[in-house]
């Protein structure tokens, strides 16, 4: 009887946490998630409410489930009109890369991302949600040319700190929101023509827009270069268990809190 309105109270929960809009949902989704694995590995898929996915089982059949039901409360999303770069094993240059707009992007499929130079990376959910939904548009100039990424305001991005040398190095990124990001920033750009890495880049241009679909792609290494542009693929908006002082610290972190996507 105890366990069983343990796992009540933890479903109630649950469900009032998928009713928080998503304007002022914040943590929503961290919690959602929380409870959800904590209801689906004790006691269950149809306590935690969710259809086992084909193919999984498990803890990784419990986090993708969980992933899906609490996907309306992810406040750190993509536009529809991001393109990432695909994975292959014939790299020479990034002008050989093939760009890939989101809306085609697979599970499973390898992307490029950089962490201590060009790193492959397993795409481990890429969701279409519709609504309205609030952006923030970047222009980057970086070694001569222009970049640009629409993000939620919630998204998490990596910013070289001020004062750092032009030359970016990863312990020299912190991490802060879309919505915090300001005209004279600077982020990381991919733009070398080999892989010696990615190089500064500067915000000369900061838009709010809405607009009315974003994707929530999330990769296993937590990051990605999206219209080659350093991104996190964190969902988790201001999420304070994270050393944002530190770009490698709070990935880390990331990685620990969510170790179930691993296995899938």
């Amino acid at each position: 009887p105890v366990m069983v309105s343990s796992i009540l109270r933890g479903f109630v929960a649950l469900m009032l946490l998928s009713l928080v809009p998503e304007s002022v949902a914040g943590p929503g989704y961290p919690a959602c998630y929380a409870t959800c694995m904590g209801v689906c590995v004790t006691a269950g898929f149809a306590a935690a409410g969710i259809c086992p996915p084909a193919g999984l089982s498990g803890a990784a059949a419990c986090a993708s489930g969980c992933a899906s039901l609490c996907a309306p409360l992810i406040i750190s999303c993509f536009s529809e009109d991001t393109s990432v770069l695909v994975w292959n094993s014939n790299m020479s240059n990034m002008q050989s890369m093939e760009a890939l707009p989101l809306s085609s992007v697979q599970v499973g499929q390898k992307l490029w991302s950089f962490q201590g130079g060009y790193l492959p990376v397993k795409v481990i959910e890429n969701r279409r949600l519709e609504g309205n939904f609030s952006f923030v548009e970047l222009d980057v100039m970086s070694q001569n040319r222009k970049f640009s990424l629409a993000v939620t305001e919630e998204h998490n991005m990596p910013r070289i700190r001020k004062g750092s040398a032009k030359k970016v190095e990863e312990q020299h990124l912190e991490v802060v929101l879309a919505k915090e990001l300001r005209v004279g920033d600077m982020l990381a750009a991919s733009t070398a023509s080999d892989e010696s890495g990615v190089a500064s880049g500067v915000i000369f241009a900061v838009r709010r827009v809405d607009k009315s679909v974003k994707h929530v792609l999330t990769t296993d290494s937590g990051s990605i270069l999206a219209n080659n542009i350093l991104s996190s693929t964190i969902c988790d908006g201001r999420e304070e268990v994270y050393d944002r002082s530190s770009w490698l610290k709070t990935l880390v972190q990331w990685k620990g809190m969510h170790h179930e996507f691993f296995s899938m």
